[in-house]
């Protein structure tokens, strides 16, 4: 058979053509992959935020606490109450990949308990409280030096330690606590305006499926309801001391920050900054990406890259 000049003119043009429209096919896939992927990523976040942080909302006619400050009464806090606050924590450690479950020591909550009631009578927070003080006793200094503490009450006193707000919490401290792959269990304390979660001692090993390192907030979906003014990268034994950190928008746009200044007492090793992000004002889903340089860890420097996507969770 013979084909004219035309006929493999065309021939030539239909095999080209079979061919990018393969190659655009295989192009055209991958993007909805991704797509599915994102938001398989968004529902997941959605739903242990549904599941753990919703679930663990204090009611109007929930119970704190047993007692009173009128003769120095530590009380009870009731069990549904401790649940909620189990739950609340359960979803921070949740959110950076620690999930290993936090267990009640009762003799620290038994401290912890007078160490709030204390808290309670005396209107103020103090780690390390006066003999002076009213309900003063020696379990509540114990319990003071070796808790959390804020002017919050039930599961929403995890959110101000999280938070870390205030010119005295540039460190995070509590956060790093309440965050630490170590932390095994503590002893709840709680009235109806305060709240002492003892952390200190018996620490374990860290979860056989802990992240090499903990950021808040954390890579990947998160509420931008919960993202802070606070963001830290902790990683046991890091040296920060010559550590940079850069930010960038989803459109390349550098973010400015602030680094707060560098403090080891806490849990694992962190570095803390204030992005320039007003989370109010997010419009839509918005990725941020984070690198962190110049980490020194188990005798070499490190360099450190990870995204995060905060988005409105009560938009939908």
């Amino acid at each position: 058979m013979r084909f004219s000049q035309f006929s493999v003119l065309c021939i030539c043009f239909v095999l080209y053509l079979n061919s990018c429209s393969k190659d655009t096919t295989i192009l055209l896939e991958e993007q909805p992959e991704q797509e599915e992927a994102n938001l398989s990523a968004r529902i997941a976040a959605k739903k242990l935020y549904e599941d753990y942080y919703l679930a663990s909302k204090s009611t109007s006619s929930e119970v704190s606490w047993s007692g009173n400050t009128n003769n120095c009464d530590a009380g009870e806090v009731p069990q549904t109450t401790k649940d909620k606050i189990f739950q609340r924590i359960a979803y921070y450690r949740k959110t950076v990949g620690l999930n290993n479950v936090i267990s009640e020591n009762t003799t620290k909550s038994k401290k912890a308990q007078a160490a709030a009631l204390m808290m309670k009578s005396n209107g103020t927070l103090d780690h390390y409280p006066p003999e002076s003080w009213s309900c003063y006793s020696s379990d509540g200094s114990e319990g003071a030096g070796n808790s959390l503490l804020t002017q919050y009450r039930n599961a929403e006193a995890i959110d101000s330690y999280i938070r870390d707000y205030g010119s005295s919490n540039g460190p995070v401290g509590h956060r790093r606590w309440l965050l630490w792959p170590r932390l095994q269990e503590i002893g709840i304390g709680n009235t109806d305006n305060t709240n002492a979660i003892w952390v200190i001692g018996n620490a374990g090993t860290s979860p056989t499926d802990a992240k090499e390192f903990i950021a808040w907030p954390p890579a990947d979906y998160f509420p931008q309801q919960l993202a802070y003014e606070r963001w830290s990268f902790s990683i046991a034994n890091a040296n920060f001391d010559d550590t940079t950190i850069e930010m960038r928008d989803q459109n390349n746009n550098a973010v400015s920050l602030q680094t707060e200044a560098l403090n080891t007492q806490f849990g694992d090793r962190t570095i803390v900054w204030i992005p320039a992000i007003n989370t109010n004002t997010l419009s839509e889903d918005m990725v941020y990406t984070v690198m962190i340089k110049n980490v020194f860890v188990n005798e070499e420097t490190k360099n450190f890259e990870y995204k995060v996507t905060l988005f409105d969770i009560e938009a939908e």
